[in-house]
């Protein structure tokens, strides 16, 4: 599992960062991705914004296993190149995730902190790791590699019945969107799941701390974290929150604001059309 940790993790870091990808990487998606693009700006805005619109409403049940997903594989990624042993993954029906590692031994507070602490902001560089890929114009590669992601989890670690049968929708879903939607439509798709993203992200981080302030004992990541570093749960819980809040935030900013004045246009000029 640490050479798949680190294929997924790497890659990540590289986009989220800001990082070019080193050239022979780049060489290589073009090769296995010819006909990689973008969707427009606007267009990329504005299903980023449904996305979030969609994370900010009910419909958010339908799609909510998503994040819990994502945030559980934060916590396995981030053990495995740590040097631990990933063992499974289980989804609940109501959205509860819970994933299962084996450290080393020594493996000390340190390391386990930063698996803890991996969770919840997962979703939310999700969410940037796409919005920074569709801008590079990886529609495609990214759309696939997200996919491929599921399907590794599926195979080394999911092991309920709830986690393979959500997951397996997903990943069958993308296998065939991949195949048969045009590249523009993919991207718009991406787009959509990171406006989702973010939003999950802030909502959960929020319910942790919400979980704390009403009773302890719950067993959170945050209260974990509390108890080895002797902090008050509360404030680890509100660093969760403003952190996965400023990845969001600014993964909202590089998908909406540098196009604002483009979707006014283009919502002026659609309404004057009709």
């Amino acid at each position: 599992m640490w050479i798949i940790s680190v294929l997924v993790i790497v890659p990540v870091l590289y986009i989220v960062t800001g990082r070019d990808l080193p050239v022979e990487a780049a060489q290589r998606l073009d090769e296995l991705f010819p006909k990689d693009a973008a969707p427009t700006s606007q267009y990329l805005a504005l299903a980023f914004i449904g996305g979030m619109l969609v994370g900010g409403t009910h419909l958010h049940i339908v799609v909510r296993y998503l994040s819990t997903v994502v945030h559980e594989l934060g916590h396995a990624f981030v053990a495995g190149i740590l040097g631990g042993r990933p063992k499974n993954i289980t989804i609940a029906t109501n959205a509860g995730g819970l994933a299962v590692y084996q450290p080393p031994l020594g493996w000390g507070r340190y390391r386990a902190t930063l698996v803890s602490l991996a969770g919840y902001p997962a979703p939310a560089v999700a969410s940037l790791a796409a919005v920074r890929s569709l801008q590079l114009g990886y529609s495609r590669a990214w759309f696939i590699f997200a996919a491929g992601t599921l399907a590794v989890a599926i195979i080394f670690l999911i092991r309920n019945f709830w986690g393979f049968f959500w997951t397996g929708i997903v990943v069958g879903g993308s296998y065939y969107g991949g195949q048969q939607l045009e590249v523009q439509v993919l991207g718009l798709i991406v787009a959509g799941i990171a406006g989702y993203l973010a939003v999950e992200a802030v909502r959960n981080a929020w319910e942790q701390l919400s979980i704390i302030r009403v009773a302890s004992g719950s067993g959170c990541d945050a209260e974990r974290v509390a108890i080895w570093w002797r902090f008050n749960a509360k404030v680890v819980g509100f660093l969760h929150l403003i952190s996965v809040l400023l990845i969001s935030g600014y993964a909202s900013y590089l998908a909406v604001s540098p196009y604002w004045t483009g979707i006014t246009d283009w919502i002026t000029e659609f309404t004057s059309t009709q």
